[in-house]
């Protein structure tokens, strides 16, 4: 981790019951090669285990680095808009899962992604990541971007996902504010959508972390395509979907000007009050969300007219 206090980036990270690799994560964040002073904001979510001693073994250590924030249990999405709240002061922030490892690389790449940007707008950088299981070998990555990523796209897709989000400061004011998080189903997703609505997203097609997969996780990431749309298959056959058409409700209402001024709002508005089934049915063939691929398009416009998204 470099000393070069010329700029810096804030890294929030929530947890809960963590202790399993909790150490590897953090040591990869605090192991950064990158030419800028890397500081690391955790907030614990209420933890029963020994999630809180291991952070304070690193607050000891590293005094100026690493803070810890005690919380009560509320859930990952006010977890996180807690943490985004409360941040301030850097010119990049960047997201964590308690149980990732980063390659060295990753905060360089994303701020300096991220620079290119050159208008003074709201920027999110995401990427691809390593599928691992606890051996961190990796078998496989997570969805590539494959079509554009407009706005008809990301508000019912995230391919975006939280831990290889970094953003700057524009971006991080415009998600502060007060947002009711009960209906937010997914932070991440809720930040790639503000950021399309008002910036710009970059996305990185070569992944720089090892993001951790579990044997019980149903609603995993699958590999390649036709895992990946398994995966989706899953999502609409629970109440994945409709989870995500509460959100979109929520955004459309919150962003009714700026999706006016921009064009999209009848579009959205469209979907979100298509709820009887002749107005599914008839959104399901002409409506304009889309997926990353073609088949899987079909599949949530299937997932729409079912009354399943």
């Amino acid at each position: 981790m470099s000393n070069s206090t010329h700029k810096k980036i804030l890294v929030i990270m929530s947890t809960y019951n963590g202790e399993k690799y909790l150490h590897e994560q953090i040591d990869s964040i605090l192991n950064q090669k990158t030419d800028y002073e890397v500081h690391l904001c955790i907030r614990d979510d209420g933890s029963k285990d020994r999630t809180c001693d291991i952070v304070e073994e690193y607050t000891e250590k590293y005094t100026e680095e690493v803070k810890l924030i005690r919380g009560e249990n509320k859930g990952y999405n006010a977890s996180f808009f807690s943490l985004m709240q409360g941040a301030e002061g850097y010119d990049y922030y960047s997201i964590s899962d308690q149980d990732d490892v980063w390659l060295p690389d990753k905060l360089q790449i994303a701020c300096d992604a991220i620079d290119k940007v050159e208008e003074d707008i709201p920027v999110l950088y995401a990427s691809i990541s390593h599928l691992v299981h606890d051996d961190l070998v990796p078998y496989g990555t997570t969805r590539k971007k494959e079509r554009e990523m407009t706005m008809y796209n990301t508000i019912i897709q995230n391919i975006c996902p939280g831990h290889t989000q970094v953003m700057n400061n524009r971006l991080l004011e415009m998600l502060k504010g007060d947002i009711d998080t009960s209906r937010i189903y997914v932070y991440d997703s809720w930040i790639q959508n503000v950021a399309n609505l008002y910036g710009r997203i970059v996305f990185d097609n070569e992944p720089h972390t090892y993001y951790r997969q579990y044997e019980g996780n149903q609603l995993g990431s699958g590999v390649g395509k036709l895992g990946q749309l398994i995966t989706s298959v899953k999502r609409d056959e629970t109440n994945d979907g409709l989870k995500y058409r509460r959100q979109i409700e929520y955004f459309v209402e919150r962003n009714e000007e700026e999706l006016k001024k921009q064009g999209g709002f009848s579009e959205l508005q469209r979907f979100v009050s298509s709820k009887k089934l002749l107005q599914r049915f008839w959104y399901g063939i002409t409506g304009k969300l889309y997926r990353q691929n073609q088949l899987e398009t079909v599949l949530f416009r299937c997932a729409v007219v079912s009354g399943r998204y």
